[in-house]
């Protein structure tokens, strides 16, 4: 007699919709992708120049139906070996991440199962676990999460502990790169790419100095803390002064622009390790694609005797395969965010903004011991400090 999937692994749905991607996947207890599936119209963002909340809900009311169904048909199973419903619940567009939450209690009422609230951000930093690193990473762990809405630096210490020792007061890295390079001309041959791809391409072509052409003063930022916004405003401001002058050189601006981006990251790295020891650091989100943004990271972090992994590229952007992970870790666990079945509320809260875990910024010294020489982090050369003044 063939035994049924169900008699010996657990199988979950995930949900995610805290942006425009409207994403479903399934894995079962062996961290498995029995299926997944993503739709994001990236047509209608470029016609009306950006996310819009309302049309990112009507997207997900549409076409979430759709992908569950898919995603059930294509993992050859039924609804009902489903064991739990995982989907977002924080942080993100509210009126977006109410569609998924609507969707996935209608989903764990019909078929009697628990609902696992998952916090986004913490699931990036599990999406480690479904790669090639899987078997390597231990808790607890140090993560980087660089994106466009976010940059923050935490220690995992479980699917539902974290610390945070780290985050942007103001702004973030993606955004940064992508506002600026949308400021300036970028060549007719990049304009099918990402804006902050474009921007590290066009940077490899710089001078050699290029970095420091357009060189602009990092923000001042307590601890570990980022901000930036300010330097967002800063090469705005200077691509409308420069780009019309005969000298401008678009690949060196880009070069200084990722460079400082890179220097402002790897700064506020160095003021986390000065205080905590760790022998892994998992980086990702969609910054972490760009390569010397990457590269910078990973020689502070070498510095301080810490290996870097970086989170594969297919799960740095917002994806449904984190969420149901996450959703599998907490059933694991035992979480007590697990809503049972017979406690499922009508609704649950959609927040925009909930930290990933517990305040520990006040531990990080508001300056560290020593200052990062920031020209280092560029090439091969080896990271160099100086010692402040007291």
């Amino acid at each position: 007699m063939k035994l049924s999937r169900k008699c010996w692994q657990k199988i979950v749905l995930g949900i995610e919709t805290s942006c425009d991607d409207t994403a479903v996947a399934i894995l079962n207890s062996k961290r498995e992708i029995l299926a997944a599936e993503r739709f994001t119209n990236r047509k209608i963002q470029q016609e009306i120049g950006g996310i819009s909340p309302i049309v990112c809900a009507e997207q997900h009311r549409k076409h979430l139906p759709i992908l569950i169904e898919k995603c059930i048909f294509d993992a050859g199973i039924s609804k009902n070996e489903l064991d739990a419903i995982a989907v977002t619940s924080t942080p993100g567009l509210v009126i977006a991440l109410k569609e998924g939450i609507g969707k996935a209690i209608q989903l764990a009422r019909d078929l009697n199962r628990p609902l696992i609230p998952v916090h986004h951000m913490r699931a990036h930093a599990l999406s480690i676990y479904l790669s090639e690193y899987a078997s390597t990473i231990k808790f607890p762990f140090s993560t980087f999460l660089i994106s466009g809405g976010h940059a923050l630096i935490a220690i995992a210490k479980s699917a539902e502990e974290f610390e945070l020792y780290g985050k942007s007061l103001s702004g973030s890295p993606g955004e940064c790169l992508d506002k600026v390079a949308r400021e300036i001309s970028i060549p007719s041959e990049y304009s099918g790419i990402h804006a902050g791809a474009a921007i590290e391409k066009l940077a490899e072509n710089a001078e050699t100095d290029g970095y420091l052409k357009y060189a602009a003063v990092l923000p001042s930022t307590s601890g570990a803390d980022m901000q930036f916004s300010q330097l967002k405003s800063t090469y705005l401001n200077l691509a409308r002064k420069r780009r019309e002058d005969s000298d401008f050189s678009v690949e060196n601006f880009c070069a200084s622009l990722q460079h400082s981006v890179a220097a402002h990251i790897s700064s506020k790295l160095h003021s986390f390790f000065e205080q905590n020891s760790s022998n892994q650091l998992v980086v990702g989100g969609g910054v972490a694609a760009n390569q010397y943004i990457f590269n910078a990271i990973q020689k502070v972090a070498k510095f301080y005797n810490c290996e870097t992994f970086q989170v594969p590229l297919r799960l740095c952007s917002d994806n449904a395969e984190m969420i149901t992970l996450t959703g599998l870790m907490m059933l694991e666990l035992g979480s007590s965010s697990i809503i049972p079945p017979d406690k499922i509320p009508d609704t649950i809260y959609a927040h925009a903004r909930t930290e990933i875990g517990i305040d520990c910024r006040h531990k990080i010294t508001p300056k560290p011991s020593k200052r990062l020489i920031i020209s280092t982090i560029n090439g091969h050369q080896p990271i160099r400090f100086s010692y402040n003044r007291k």
